[in-house]
């Protein structure tokens, strides 16, 4: 018998290399063959593509012309209409407008949000939740971290019930424990966007001792300015800058600790990543980290945009080797109870069939 393949049509805000991209790369293999997928990027970055798993089935489709709010959303009616997909996956405020075409052709759709630019961070912007809550108050909406379900239900005044706080997951194979520990080499995974807060990481490690050096992973328009202000720093013999990676599960075996210094977050993927790699986290007090980390790496976060609070926290971790291990032990312990990749992926998928079902 014939398998039925169901089109999903996925809008996103950028399908540049990040977290939520690689998170629906995973999707879209453990969807399996029973669906095929077309990628539109509202900012014509497509780079997250280049991982794709194999065996996927799966399209780009070139974004729309530059336009505003209603000459987008008539663009985007036209494009979703002829796509007759079975299903519309978008994700984050850039792609709010194929959001209300999906919706004004009643077609099956699910929103993802998972997080802010430094713009809304700390405050939303009073025009964006009212626009939130008119275009999603009736759609499913899943989020990653607790501190975006109250968002999402407090001050957008989406219904408890349509928001579905749904953690990510990690690949415990892929990512583990590295056979070797290097030396006192700090290492962080992200791409170099002003939210990611690498001047502060930098900052920080011109304040450590000359023996600590940084390796960070990641590509974007701030990587040339990050080499600048590590010259600037004096640290610039100290820093390596990888860029962009395809497989970044290798890198976290170079770390001795992994450090998050961003300035907003919600439940980053490349935490995870470096807890199933048994590595201790030194990390800003953003989104869910501190829900994340067990409880023993308490004095392991700091505030946001503070430089010296994150040299003295890693200072400390840099110089109790035992307390690394255990850190690391501990960060791998979490990750397989609570984070394996297969049963978070499965709550996606029970989302989305359901929502297609219910058509």
């Amino acid at each position: 018998m014939t398998q039925v393949v169901r089109r999903c049509v996925h809008v996103f805000a950028t399908f540049g290399a990040g977290g939520p991209q690689i998170r629906a790369l995973q999707l879209m293999a453990h969807m399996g063959p029973g669906f095929a997928h077309v990628v539109m990027a509202m900012d014509g970055r497509t780079e997250a593509g280049q991982q794709m798993p194999p065996g996927v089935q799966w399209e780009l489709a070139p974004p729309p012309p530059r336009g505003g709010l209603l000459a987008t959303v008539r663009a985007q009616r036209r494009w979703l209409r002829a796509q007759r997909p079975d299903l519309v996956l978008t994700y984050n405020w850039g792609a709010i407008e194929s959001v209300l075409a999906a919706r004004s052709l009643q077609l099956p759709l699910v929103h993802h949000e998972d997080g802010f630019l430094p713009d809304e961070a700390q405050r939303r912007l009073a025009r964006r939740s009212w626009m939130r809550w008119f275009a999603l108050r009736s759609v499913p909406v899943i989020v990653p971290s607790l501190v975006l379900q109250r968002i999402a239900t407090a001050e957008w005044g989406l219904a408890p019930a349509r928001v579905h706080h749904l953690p990510n997951g990690v690949d415990l194979a892929r990512f583990r424990p590295g056979a070797v520990v290097p030396g006192p080499v700090l290492g962080t995974v992200g791409g170099m966007r002003p939210e990611k807060d690498h001047a502060t990481l930098l900052a920080a490690l011109a304040q450590l001792p000359a023996e600590v050096r940084a390796v960070v992973v990641g590509g974007g328009a701030l990587l040339e300015p990050m080499r600048a202000l590590a010259r600037q720093l004096g640290v610039h013999d100290r820093v390596e800058f990888l860029g962009p990676v395809a497989d970044t599960a290798p890198c976290y075996h170079r770390f001795a600790v992994f450090v998050l210094s961003s300035r907003t977050e919600q439940m980053p993927i490349a935490l995870l990543e470096a807890m199933a790699s048994a590595l201790p986290v030194v990390a800003t007090d953003v989104g869910d980290v501190r829900a994340i980390l067990p409880a023993g790496a308490a004095d392991c976060i700091v505030p946001r945009e503070n430089p010296t609070a994150l040299a003295q926290a890693l200072q400390r971790v840099l110089a109790d080797q035992p307390r690394q291990k255990l850190l690391g032990a501990e960060n791998r312990v979490v990750t397989e109870q609570r984070y394996a990749a297969a049963p978070c992926l499965d709550r996606f998928v029970r989302v989305y069939t359901a929502t297609v079902v219910l058509r």
